[in-house]
């Protein structure tokens, strides 16, 4: 091995835990200190904090180095320059608490630039997304649908951060920007709060909770005060859009609401919208679905989650807000395509239709992909998963439950091993799945290579989730 890949793979362990220290100490040592215990599937990115590690992890290395070389033997110092390259992560820590303060000054700087230039703006309305799932998507149909009026931006993906949102925002809003759309992401209480302390919403919409991030929210009384931190943060006049399809939300939102303007969106007609859909079909051929709204008559939605129909639905409930005509908001709806990686479909050679599903990593978002697999009546159907990540002490109860929705579905699944796929493989068996049509790998660049000798004419194989570097 490359001596000098250890630090750098080393570096990358502590990115892929966001620079958070005791997370990335632990996984040091469960992931491998000196070398992953299996191929990585990504490198790490080359960011100026990152850099900036780096340089000083150098430089106390040298450092060091240097203090062994005058006051030891020369030999002594011939093992230290090979042997000090292991001590890189105490390098990484000490780097870490001295740029702390710049690191500290640089986001107040840039986070303060940004709430100045929004608030130089007199007509710039943000609408602030939040939720354990959904959240993407629910952007993305907002985007193309009030963009047939209005001059509007969108977070890309992955920018939930406050310094993220904030060194995008600097990048990209102009005088002339009418709307910015953006994701809050969270992984502790009150980062959903100070997110909108940056960008106050004039809309808030909250997709849904559920047991994604329990491992640093613990429990999911803590994730539901958590998500709707965007609800109680929200301007005291925004519209705020819940979606009714979700129990936590139907059983806690009056807890939160504190008064505000509350509207509620629904594919399944729950009671609480008012705006309903009616003749909601799927076409397993085209691929996407139809159905009526009461506001804008006939739609047409390119997307294969049912869950596509309460987006569309709450992107009209905005777009009346802000004036738009039926025309303009059908036009809006028109241009809709499928979204990267999520219940993205691809066509293959031989008929084989793949459902790219890989980002999606959550309960719900699992069990919406089992439906869509379910709607296609005549084709063998293949599930190919590493289970998700992150759920806390619910992780063996809800991949023994995906197992058993799996079985009343599927043809086939393939499995990842890790440390959560053999509670799928329970699940499975628990109802009969037959044993032979459950497929190992030990991992997906593995599974992958393999497929080509697993599929068949017309078949249709859905990737649920990808499976981090930072996860065993």
């Amino acid at each position: 091995m490359n001596p000098f890949f250890i630090p750098i793979y080393q570096l990358y362990l502590l990115q892929l835990e966001n620079y958070e220290i005791f997370r990335y100490w632990r996984l040091l040592f469960l992931k491998g200190y000196v070398s992953p215990n299996e191929p990585l599937r990504k490198s790490i990115v080359w960011t100026q904090k990152a850099l900036g590690i780096l340089v000083l992890a150098v430089v106390c290395y040298v450092g060091s180095l240097a203090i062994v070389l005058f006051s030891t033997s020369a030999l002594f110092a011939l093992a230290y320059l090979i042997f000090g390259l292991f001590l890189f992560p105490v390098f990484y820590t000490l780097a870490l608490f001295i740029l702390f303060p710049i690191d500290t000054l640089i986001k107040f700087v840039v986070i303060t630039q940004a709430k100045q230039l929004l608030s130089s703006s007199n007509h710039a309305k943000v609408i602030a997304i939040a939720g354990s799932y959904g959240k993407t998507t629910m952007k993305n149909v907002i985007s193309y649908v009030l963009s047939t009026k209005f001059n509007v931006i969108t977070t890309p993906e992955s920018v939930n951060t406050p310094i993220g949102v904030a060194q995008w925002f600097l990048k990209n809003f102009k005088q002339t920007t009418d709307i910015v759309i953006m994701e809050m992401g969270e992984h502790y209480r009150g980062d959903i709060a100070y997110l909108c302390t940056i960008t106050p919403p004039d809309f808030a919409v909250l997709t849904g909770i559920n047991e994604a991030h329990l491992e640093r929210l613990q429990t999911l009384e803590t994730s539901i005060a958590t998500m709707f931190e965007i609800v109680e943060h929200a301007k005291e006049n925004a519209a705020i859009f819940l979606n009714a399809d979700d129990e936590h939300i139907r059983n806690k939102y009056k807890k939160y609401s504190n008064g505000k303007q509350i509207s509620f969106y629904s594919s399944l007609n729950n009671p609480l919208t008012k705006l309903k859909t009616a003749k909601k079909v799927f076409d397993e051929q085209k691929l996407h679905w139809s159905c009526t709204t009461e506001t804008v008559g006939n739609i047409t939605i390119p997307l294969l989650g049912e869950y596509a129909i309460s987006d569309v639905v709450a992107a009209i409930l905005i777009g009346k807000i802000l004036g738009m005509s039926v025309d303009d908001i059908k036009k809006g709806i028109a241009s809709l395509s499928p979204i990267s990686h999520r219940l993205e479909p691809i066509q293959g050679k031989g008929g084989v239709l793949v459902i790219d599903d890989s980002y999606n990593g959550n309960p719900d978002g699992v069990y919406e992909a089992i439906r869509v697999l379910s709607r296609f009546k005549n084709r063998r159907k293949i599930f190919i998963t590493p289970g998700l990540v992150e759920l806390g002490d619910k992780a063996v109860l809800i991949h023994e439950e995906i197992g058993r929705a799996l079985a009343e579905v599927a043809d086939c699944v393939i499995l990842i091993k890790n440390s959560v796929t053999p509670y799928i493989e329970k699940g499975l068996k628990e109802k009969k799945f037959d044993e032979s049509k459950i497929i190992w790998f030990n991992t997906a660049i593995d599974a992958h290579a393999s497929l080509p000798n697993i599929m068949k004419e017309n078949d249709v194989i859905l990737f649920q989730n990808d499976w981090g570097d930072q996860y065993i």
